[in-house]
């Protein structure tokens, strides 16, 4: 059956970004009769061979059931069949092959390989939002031991045998926080705790503590919210590997934790034990079925295992040794699909070394990204949300715009939303600034920018009373700061530097909608800005040259409720505000953070 066809509106917006002719492979998503294309490499157009662009390879670092779907050609395209051809025995999730010819700067044209020859199709947009609400991950998370002698091929073979080991059924997968378990075996795979039937969604609601109010009035809640559901991130299952110990999948004392587990029995001379941090990643369509899941673990184990080999064989080649490594998720600004990559853990190996560097340059040319911005490095690494954390992120995904010809202009990238009485602390009528700040040193912490705890109302004030600028009384207070604070402390907490924009009435914003549009395309970050006694984040603009009709995306750091997306966005704390917003009797000072340039 052909399948029905959905493209990524950030891949589309990627494809946009392209300027010259060049081409690549698709990857992409299969679930229930349709495919959602979400990200492309590029191909090495340069004359050496470099082994870090086959796509084949490439593959490890998307999450499992993320598997090449077809070609993408910028300019003109004359031989895509040949090209298909040569890729079509490596994709596995469809029968039908994708082309995307995209004329640069231009339209996009789909195509899928049918009967060996190119059918044109039509083909939906599928939004960041369409994205988070229809896909969830499995997190795998596991110890491992690798035993082998410090040599290429001793590396491979035994890192082979182990992944041969962990696929011939003798493990399962614990699924934290519901009592789920999957295993696996000659009868097949099956699972305890759920019905055959059940699919991820009810995965999911057995890991939710459903007797707290998540603000778009859940089952189990004592009060009920306006729910707006439009999800903010993707929702995280932790998943735990077990070793079976027999053969009888009924019997809970049959599993044991997979930790620091030596698979391999060789013994001998010059053998090594090599710690394994196996943490893989697994995209699932909430409709998919759980008795699918187990293979799809596996493969996620495999996935990972692959990608530590790969790490240790360029690290031996490389440097000469084989260091203790980790796997890094990393969620690209712009991409919106995760990246797991493998660096030596710890400090062994700096950022700045060669060796890290030169691979984070090819990840880079491989997606077709600047230089100038970090997106891989080990600070890039997902935070996943820690247990109890309420902390709400990037709270406008689910804001609706205003202008219907306007310039849509917004930050990029993850932030948190910070705002009164947060973290049991009461600032409530003098801490807006402070929590705008958050707001701003949280977007740099989640960019990869810097590795930082977010400070507190007494951190910030320290500071400013040591570098001179507030009295020792301030330590303590309850004293408002301003956008001259804010910048001060976003050079000593995150190390970046500001421009201060000065408006002498709140009526001459309206004037400010260029440059304000042109820092959220060039640079993408929150902006504080303080006038009179209030402060608040601004998130984006909407602006229409033509008219002159101005919008604020405004984070309002003056909520004082629980974190429930649902009362935020139905209240307005997170909106979109003219310019009667701003007082006409106050002068506004806005604090715009600069990005470092590196990768």
């Amino acid at each position: 059956m052909t399948p029905k066809l959905k493209i990524s509106e950030l891949l589309l917006q990627r494809i946009a970004q392209v300027k010259g002719q060049c081409s690549g492979e698709l990857f992409g998503i299969m679930c229930r009769g349709t495919l959602t294309v979400l990200s492309y490499i590029l191909e090495n157009n340069e004359q050496e061979t470099d082994k870090n662009l086959n796509y084949s390879k490439v593959q490890n670092n998307f999450p499992t059931e993320v598997d090449l779907c077809g070609l993408i050609k910028f300019g003109p395209c004359s031989d895509a069949e040949a090209h298909l051809s040569e890729i079509l025995q490596d994709v596995d999730i469809t029968d039908n092959p994708v082309l995307l010819n995209c004329e640069i700067g231009g339209t996009v044209k789909a195509s899928l390989f049918k009967n060996g020859q190119m059918e044109v199709i039509e083909y939906e947009v599928a939004s960041e939002a369409d994205l988070l609400r229809e896909f969830m991950f499995l997190r795998l998370q596991c110890g491992l031991e690798l035993c082998c002698e410090l040599n290429e091929k001793s590396i491979s073979d035994n890192a082979f045998r182990l992944r041969k080991r962990l696929a011939s059924g003798n493990v399962a997968f614990r699924v934290a926080n519901s009592g789920v378990i999957m295993s696996g075996g000659s009868s097949g795979s099956q699972v305890m705790g759920l019905g055959s039937e059940d699919t991820m969604e009810a995965l999911q609601s057995l890991t939710v503590k459903t007797t707290e109010d998540d603000g778009f009035g859940s089952k189990g809640s004592k009060k009920k919210t306006s729910a707006i559901p439009v999800p903010t991130e993707y929702q995280i299952i932790d998943v735990d590997m077990l070793v079976k110990k027999s053969k009888d999948p009924q019997d809970d004392k049959l599993f044991r934790e997979a930790c620091n587990v030596t698979i391999d029995s060789k013994n001998g001379c010059g053998l090594v034990k090599i710690p394994l941090q196996v943490d893989f990643l697994s995209m699932l369509h909430r409709e998919t079925k759980v008795n699918l899941c187990y293979d799809i673990l596996v493969e996620s184990v495999c996935r990972s295992l692959r990608l530590l080999e790969s790490s240790f064989l360029e690290q031996y080649s490389a440097l000469g040794q084989v260091y203790v490594s980790k796997c890094y998720h990393t969620l690209p600004e712009g991409l919106g699909h995760f990246i797991t990559v493998v660096y030596p853990a710890g400090d062994d190996v700096k950022e700045e070394d060669t060796f890290l560097l030169e691979k984070r340059k090819s990840l880079h040319q491989q997606f077709g990204l600047s230089l100038i911005r970090p997106y891989f490095r080990k600070s890039n690494s997902y935070r996943f949300r820690e247990e109890g954390s309420k902390l709400l992120f990037n709270v406008h995904t689910g804001v609706k715009r205003q202008l219907e010809d306007g310039q849509l202009s917004l930050v990029k990238g993850r932030y948190s939303y910070h705002h009164y009485m947060q973290d049991s602390f009461n600032d409530d009528g003098w801490g807006c600034a402070y929590r705008s700040l958050q707001t701003l040193i949280s977007w740099f912490i989640y960019q990869g920018y810097a590795d930082v705890k977010i400070p507190t109302h007494t951190d910030i004030q320290k500071y400013l009373v040591r570098v001179g600028d507030k009295p020792s009384s301030f330590a303590g207070s309850r004293q408002w700061i301003g956008s001259t604070e804010v910048s001060m402390c976003m050079n000593e907490f995150v190390k970046v530097d500001c421009k201060i924009m000065h408006v002498s009435s709140g009526s001459d914003l309206g004037m400010k909608g260029s440059e304000l549009a042109y820092h959220f395309m060039t640079q993408g970050t929150p902006v504080m800005i303080g006038g009179g006694v209030l402060a608040h984040t601004i998130l984006g603009v909407d602006f229409d040259r033509n008219t002159g009709d101005l919008k604020f995306l405004i984070l309002d750091p003056h909520y004082t409720g629980a974190d429930e997306i649902g009362t935020i966005l139905a209240k307005g704390w997170c909106g979109w505000k003219g310019v009667d917003f701003w007082d006409k009797k106050a002068y506004y000072n806005l604090c715009l953070p600069q990005r470092p340039v590196f990768f």
